[in-house]
């Protein structure tokens, strides 16, 4: 069944109505036609590759995925309805996107049944290698996991399968359902490593190959292991312990104290990091405030990498105005404010800021 207004939208579970009230900004016809599992709606506009184009140029906080969905496919959960998605990806209006030479990846999740009752006669891998050796033979396209310019969406229940065609730009993440995971390495500290690695690499920054660094809320030290990996300097700042893995690192220091009473000094003694970052506990207007005031120590070329815990909505609790006040705070004394709910984010989302601004010297 061909398709033309219809899209599948993924987020946290708990932000699925915050993502949503985004991109109808785009689009104020937007409609949410089925939840399809927690933190994915089946949606609708009239022009989907307008909204997708939009999204892209505006980059929504909690929007972690798009994909168009331009046939829906009956399926039986047995073995051919392989088969028979691949025949219904060839007969797309898109296809002929995937011409010789192009690079293109197959793209697919599967929706568990509720407590993963419903078992697959295919995996998602499985899935991907036949799309992709079909469309290979059929087109001459070339099979890129890691750097696609077309991606073939392929959501899966039991019953249905939802196909679509892109631009890899145009989705919002490189990754099936902005689904970004990170193989775990020895001397890996604790899972929040993966919130720093997703962040330097979804907000494309960089960090330096020499300088200092200010880690606030730094314990267990999962952060400071990465920043030491990466050849810098390392002011740890923290009353807890750090993992007794990083003793004796020639480029740490442990400020074994609160991050205010740490900055009260720095700003007075002049320091300066060329990065800071934060993962510090706390309500994200005081984390806001926090490294405004931490906005005197950093280099005019440096940025900030910051976790911002959210509180849970309740009637009285607005979790989208706390962030909405934490980002006013920091628009105060950064040039550059970008946020979004990562994949590795919990109850928070992660902020990157950038140009201090010059009154603050």
């Amino acid at each position: 069944m061909i398709q033309e207004n219809l899209f599948i939208v993924t987020t946290h579970p708990e932000f699925l109505d915050a993502g949503l009230a985004e991109i109808r900004r785009f689009d104020k016809r937007l409609t949410a036609v089925e939840l399809l599992a927690p933190g994915i709606a089946l949606c609708t506009v009239p022009d989907v590759p307008a909204l997708m184009r939009l999204a892209a140029e505006q980059h929504p906080i909690f929007v972690r995925h798009i994909a168009p969905v331009q046939a829906i496919v009956l399926l039986g959960n047995i073995e051919q309805d392989v088969g028979k998605l691949a025949l219904a990806t060839a007969t797309l209006p898109t296809f002929e996107r995937l011409e010789r030479g192009q690079r293109f990846a197959v793209q697919t999740r599967i929706i568990q049944g509720e407590g993963g009752s419903v078992k697959h006669p295919y995996t998602s891998g499985q899935l991907n290698q036949a799309l992709a050796e079909a469309i290979v033979v059929e087109t001459g396209a070339v099979e890129s996991i890691k750097k696609p310019q077309i991606i073939v969406s392929l959501l899966c229940s039991a019953t249905k399968g939802y196909l679509g065609i892109s631009l890899a730009r145009e989705n919002l993440s490189d990754w099936p359902g902005g689904a970004r995971h990170f193989a775990q390495v020895p001397g890996q500290l604790s899972r929040a490593e993966f919130k720093l690695l997703e962040a330097l690499e979804v907000f494309g920054v960089t960090l330096p190959t020499k300088g200092h660094v200010l880690d606030l809320g730094a314990a267990p030290g999962g952060w400071t292991r990465l920043l030491l990996d990466a050849g810098l300097h390392v002011v740890a700042v923290d009353p807890a312990n750090l993992d007794p893995r990083l003793a004796k690192q020639p480029r740490l220091e442990h400020y074994r104290g609160y991050a205010e009473h740490y900055l009260e000094e720095a700003i007075k003694t002049h320091k300066n990091f060329d990065v800071i970052v934060n993962d510090m506990r706390m309500d994200a207007r005081d984390a806001a405030r926090l490294l405004g005031q931490a906005a005197r120590c950093l280099r005019s070329d440096g940025f900030v990498v910051s976790v911002f815990k959210l509180p849970h909505a309740t009637r009285e609790i607005d979790p989208l105005a706390t962030l909405r006040a934490a980002l006013a705070l920091l628009n105060k004394y950064y040039g550059v404010v970008q946020a979004r709910q990562l994949f590795h984010n919990r109850q928070e989302v992660t902020v990157v800021t950038a140009r201090p601004q010059p009154s603050l010297a």
